[in-house]
Protein backbone atom coordinates (compact mmCIF):
# COMPACT_ATOMS: atom_id res chain seq x y z
CA UNK A 1 0.00 0.00 0.00
CA UNK A 2 1.30 3.66 -1.04
CA UNK A 3 0.52 6.17 1.37
CA UNK A 4 -0.86 9.41 0.03
CA UNK A 5 0.77 12.42 1.38
CA UNK A 6 -2.10 14.91 0.33
CA UNK A 7 -4.42 12.57 2.73
CA UNK A 8 -2.22 12.58 5.39
CA UNK A 9 -2.06 16.00 5.81
CA UNK A 10 -5.22 16.47 5.07
CA UNK A 11 -5.54 13.90 7.89
CA UNK A 12 -3.34 15.81 10.34
CA UNK A 13 -4.99 19.64 10.06
CA UNK A 14 -8.43 17.70 10.54
CA UNK A 15 -7.12 16.09 13.82
CA UNK A 16 -5.26 19.18 14.89
CA UNK A 17 -8.12 21.50 14.25
CA UNK A 18 -10.55 19.31 16.08
CA UNK A 19 -8.33 19.09 18.83
CA UNK A 20 -6.57 21.90 19.45
CA UNK A 21 -8.50 24.48 17.68
CA UNK A 22 -5.77 26.27 15.57
CA UNK A 23 -2.73 24.91 14.19
CA UNK A 24 -0.34 27.18 16.20
CA UNK A 25 -1.82 25.32 19.36
CA UNK A 26 -1.16 21.86 17.28
CA UNK A 27 2.07 22.97 16.54
CA UNK A 28 3.45 23.85 20.33
CA UNK A 29 1.70 20.60 21.63
CA UNK A 30 3.81 18.55 19.20
CA UNK A 31 6.74 20.79 20.24
CA UNK A 32 7.55 22.53 16.77
CA UNK A 33 7.35 25.12 15.05
CA UNK A 34 4.30 26.41 13.76
CA UNK A 35 6.42 27.02 10.36
CA UNK A 36 8.19 23.34 10.25
CA UNK A 37 4.46 21.78 10.40
CA UNK A 38 3.22 23.85 7.41
CA UNK A 39 6.38 23.53 5.60
CA UNK A 40 6.86 19.96 6.06
CA UNK A 41 3.34 18.05 6.72
CA UNK A 42 0.28 19.74 6.21
CA UNK A 43 1.18 20.79 3.05
CA UNK A 44 1.87 17.03 1.89
CA UNK A 45 5.99 17.06 1.31
CA UNK A 46 6.27 14.77 4.27
CA UNK A 47 4.66 12.03 6.20
CA UNK A 48 5.35 12.10 9.84
CA UNK A 49 8.50 9.83 10.86
CA UNK A 50 8.48 7.55 13.81
CA UNK A 51 9.21 10.29 16.90
CA UNK A 52 6.35 12.43 15.20
CA UNK A 53 4.19 9.70 15.15
CA UNK A 54 4.82 8.49 18.95
CA UNK A 55 3.86 12.28 20.11
CA UNK A 56 0.86 11.97 18.05
CA UNK A 57 -0.30 8.62 19.67
CA UNK A 58 0.30 10.37 22.67
CA UNK A 59 -2.13 13.50 21.67
CA UNK A 60 -4.70 10.66 21.16
CA UNK A 61 -4.60 10.38 17.21
CA UNK A 62 -5.01 7.27 16.05
CA UNK A 63 -2.15 6.08 13.59
CA UNK A 64 -3.97 3.88 11.52
CA UNK A 65 -6.69 6.65 10.47
CA UNK A 66 -3.85 9.36 10.13
CA UNK A 67 -1.93 6.98 7.53
CA UNK A 68 -4.90 5.58 5.88
CA UNK A 69 -7.86 6.98 6.75
CA UNK A 70 -9.32 3.63 8.33
CA UNK A 71 -10.62 3.14 11.07
CA UNK A 72 -11.68 6.01 13.67
CA UNK A 73 -9.71 9.53 14.32
CA UNK A 74 -8.67 8.46 17.96
CA UNK A 75 -7.57 5.14 19.20
CA UNK A 76 -6.65 3.88 22.69
CA UNK A 77 -3.41 4.94 23.35
CA UNK A 78 -2.24 1.21 24.86
CA UNK A 79 -3.90 -0.75 21.59
CA UNK A 80 -1.51 1.95 19.59
CA UNK A 81 1.67 1.41 21.71
CA UNK A 82 1.16 -2.32 21.03
CA UNK A 83 1.04 -1.76 17.56
CA UNK A 84 4.05 0.46 17.31
CA UNK A 85 5.25 -2.26 19.16
CA UNK A 86 4.19 -5.15 16.90
CA UNK A 87 5.70 -3.53 14.02
CA UNK A 88 8.81 -2.84 15.38
CA UNK A 89 9.92 -6.43 16.57
CA UNK A 90 8.90 -7.46 12.68
CA UNK A 91 10.76 -5.07 10.75
CA UNK A 92 13.75 -5.77 13.16
CA UNK A 93 13.30 -9.31 11.86
CA UNK A 94 13.62 -8.76 8.06
CA UNK A 95 16.30 -6.10 8.66
CA UNK A 96 18.80 -6.30 5.62
CA UNK A 97 21.67 -8.72 6.27
CA UNK A 98 23.50 -5.23 6.21
CA UNK A 99 21.91 -4.10 9.55
CA UNK A 100 22.47 -7.49 11.48
CA UNK A 101 25.89 -8.22 12.90
CA UNK A 102 27.62 -10.79 11.49
CA UNK A 103 29.49 -13.40 13.72
CA UNK A 104 33.34 -14.24 12.48
CA UNK A 105 35.18 -16.81 14.20
CA UNK A 106 32.13 -17.52 16.64
CA UNK A 107 32.23 -14.21 17.77
CA UNK A 108 30.14 -10.33 16.30
CA UNK A 109 32.46 -8.62 14.03
CA UNK A 110 33.87 -5.24 14.78
CA UNK A 111 32.77 -2.35 12.30
CA UNK A 112 34.52 0.30 13.51
CA UNK A 113 38.02 -1.16 12.42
Amino acid sequence: MKLNKKEVAQNLRLFGYKKFGTMKKFAEALDMNPSTLYSGYLNGRSIPGPVLLVKLIDLGCNINWLLTGRETMVMDQEKERSLIAATAVQASIHAPAYLTPSKVNGAYADSRR
